[in-house]
């Protein structure tokens, strides 16, 4: 993925997400691998049946942004300490203060 496709992708998700983010996400991480992207969000606890649907709203609007790529959602839940990575190579764009 290019830089500028980064950005963009970046700035989609910002766009998407304002607003939709509930208390219980921990981290939210969007990558490219140029035919799919993949929204990954990590949460303290399973997501109420709203939370979810404001999540997958918001990953669909960033899909819109980018009509030539498939669109792939996952939720898993971790208590423990999150990864310690390269976060914008591995897509960050939203992480708790804890």
């Amino acid at each position: 993925m290019s830089h500028t496709q980064s950005t963009a992708l970046r700035l989609s998700a910002q766009r998407a997400l304002l607003g939709a983010i509930p208390g219980d996400v921990r981290l939210i991480a969007i990558t490219d691998d140029g035919h799919t992207i993949d929204v990954t969000v990590i949460a303290a606890r399973a997501l109420d049946d709203a939370a979810a649907e404001a999540l997958s709203i918001a990953a669909t609007e960033i899909i819109a942004d980018f009509p030539d790529r498939l669109l792939r959602e996952h939720c898993h839940v971790e208590t423990g300490p999150l990864a310690s990575e390269n976060v914008l190579t591995h897509g960050w764009v939203y992480r708790r203060y804890e």
